[in-house]
């Protein structure tokens, strides 16, 4: 039996479950009701909710829900804009790859590395150049033997003598000359000569065939005889080691003047030996000064030589180059020796005629090597002519009898290629010196790593390689494909100069390679330190100013720039 209790509450559920389940089917008993009820309020399984969509990193961002959107400011409350003078600096610049420019397998036989690293003190280095010719005179009817060549404004400004050359002065910058790059390393930045400064100061031709000839030395009299019709004699003693050339003294005594009423082959001849002469005396002089090798009738490694040796190659064009861009070593230039101006223009003489009669250097080159040194260390790039042919499209105006040699092949002095000449390849980088050209220097340059085998390639250690053709061929293939990439309009994007980019580049290249050869006045240790003036009064910097010594600038310059940069 229930309880009254029971039953009361049976009825109160089922009243309830009447009101609250509105849509119970009709006709049902209270306990069909109430059943139908209880199943109908069971607890149903859950079911797992919709996987989400596919993320899509393009899709748009959902909104946000409206109780996360911000009514807008009111328009009484909005702030004023801050002043120009309070709005916040702009980002720093994108860092950039910072790379270390000095390879240790070149830099242990540096010149630099002796000076600054080990302390040693080098002697200047000797000029291979023999460049005097009033002992072998030009002859006016070598001229039209010579123009085909392309030769003939080189030889008009050689023909003359060249100008007094520095040796201190040369070897000063050969020490900062770096086989990594093929630049030298300056506190202005990079700097080399280009095909501008061949063009502009020697008049050379860039297009043709590179200088690259088989060397075989077997006989060579033979074909001395057939070129030019003798040959020096073969020692008196076979054991003697003959050299495969002629001396200066032989060419002198049988080809210095050409007969009068010769023929037009005898003047030919006379006209190969003249320029085979000229040639070896100051594109590529022997080091004795005595020899002109035979291979040139068929027509770097100076920063790493510690001792007194000379260095050899176009000391002209290194010379000009330096003196019109440098102040260091920079001689003084007197009144010009009038030039023999004739209707043929490529007669006229090329740039470096601006630097026709210099002051000759007197003073002991030992002491000059050293002060030379010292301005190279504290050379800015203010201090720099960095354009002295003139802007672009004006060039060379500032010379009105300027040989059009000079200017006939501008568009391919952008040209990166290699450049070669016989066991030599070197690569021609102008991307690396824009500022050179009045143009964006990109930051860092786009590296070309330099090959060790070629600069492994010496006269003396690689007799063997006489096919010298055949053996750079891939660099001569490379170097004919670059002319007909520009003969064919092959476009060089360029950008015109920016001094922020170029600061930008400073301070990358400052970080990266050795610019300072002079040691500092002070230990740099000092800095991390207390002062202790009582110690420092005893170095020898200090001591040379107390005895009335001529002291150098850049030894406390040096310094003064490393504690700029700690503070």
């Amino acid at each position: 039996m229930r309880s009254r209790g029971s039953a009361s509450s049976s009825r109160k559920w089922t009243d309830r479950c009447s009101h609250r389940c509105p849509d119970t089917p009709p006709g049902l008993t209270e306990e069909e009701a109430l059943r139908w009820a209880l199943e109908d309020s069971a607890p149903q399984p859950v079911q797992p909710p919709p996987p989400p969509p596919p993320y899509n990193p393009w899709a748009a961002p959902p909104p946000p829900p409206a109780w996360a959107t911000q009514p807008p400011p009111l328009a009484w409350a909005a702030q004023p804009p801050p002043p120009a003078w309070a709005a916040p600096p702009p980002p720093p610049p994108v860092a950039t790859a910072m790379v270390w420019l000095l390879d240790d397998y070149y830099d242990r036989q540096h010149r630099a590395y002796h000076m600054a690293d080990l302390g040693k003190v080098l002697e200047p280095l000797k000029l291979r150049y023999h460049g005097r010719m009033h002992d072998m005179p030009y002859d006016e009817r070598y001229t039209e033997h010579i123009e085909p060549t392309g030769l003939l404004p080189f030889i008009s400004l050689v023909s003359r003598g060249p100008p007094n050359m520095k040796a201190a002065a040369i070897t000063a910058l050969v020490d900062l000359w770096r086989p990594e790059t093929h630049t030298f390393h300056l506190r202005a930045g990079e700097m080399t000569p280009t095909l501008q400064d061949v063009s502009m100061i020697y008049g050379l031709p860039i297009q043709g065939e590179p200088l690259c000839m088989n060397t075989a030395s077997d006989g060579w009299r033979q074909q001395m005889e057939g070129l030019i019709g003798m040959a020096p004699p073969e020692p008196p003693k076979k054991s003697d080691r003959a050299p495969t050339g002629a001396n200066y003294k032989w060419i002198k005594d049988h080809f210095s003047e050409c007969p009068i009423g010769a023929d037009r082959d005898t003047v030919r001849t006379y006209t190969r030996v003249y320029l085979w002469y000229v040639i070896s005396r100051t594109l590529f002089a022997d080091s004795g000064g005595k020899l002109a090798h035979w291979c040139w009738l068929k027509l770097d490694d100076a920063c790493r030589r510690t001792g007194t040796m000379g260095i050899g190659g176009c000391m002209i064009l290194l010379s000009v180059w330096s003196w019109e861009r440098l102040p260091v070593g920079r001689p003084r230039v007197y009144n010009k020796r009038p030039w023999p101006h004739s209707e043929n223009l490529n007669r006229e003489p090329t740039w470096a005629y601006q630097w026709d009669n210099v002051s000759e250097m007197t003073n002991d080159p030992a002491v000059m090597y050293k002060q030379y040194t010292e301005e190279l260390d504290t050379l800015t790039s203010e201090q720099v002519d960095w354009e002295p042919y003139g802007s672009r499209y004006h060039f060379g105006t500032a010379m009105g009898d300027l040989n059009p040699k000079c200017l006939e092949e501008a568009g391919f002095w952008l040209m990166r290629c290699p450049l070669i000449c016989m066991r030599a390849v070197e690569y021609h980088m102008p991307h690396r010196v824009m500022r050179q050209f009045g143009l964006f220097q990109e930051c860092p340059p786009d590296w070309q790593g330099m090959d060790r085998v070629l600069h492994r390639l010496d006269r003396k250690q690689q007799r063997k390689i006489q096919n010298w053709p055949d053996h750079h061929r891939n660099h001569v293939t490379a170097f004919q494909h670059c002319l007909d990439v520009v003969r064919n309009g092959g476009y060089v994007e360029v950008r015109e100069f920016n001094d922020i980019a170029f600061n930008d580049y400073l301070r990358w290249f400052l970080d990266s390679t050795r610019i300072e050869l002079v040691n500092h006045a002070y230990e740099e240790e000092m800095l991390d330190e207390p002062i202790m003036f009582d110690e420092v009064a005893q170095s020898q910097y200090d001591r040379l100013v107390r005895g009335g010594r001529s002291i150098s600038i850049a030894s406390s310059l040096n310094f003064v720039v490393i504690y700029s940069l700690i503070s």
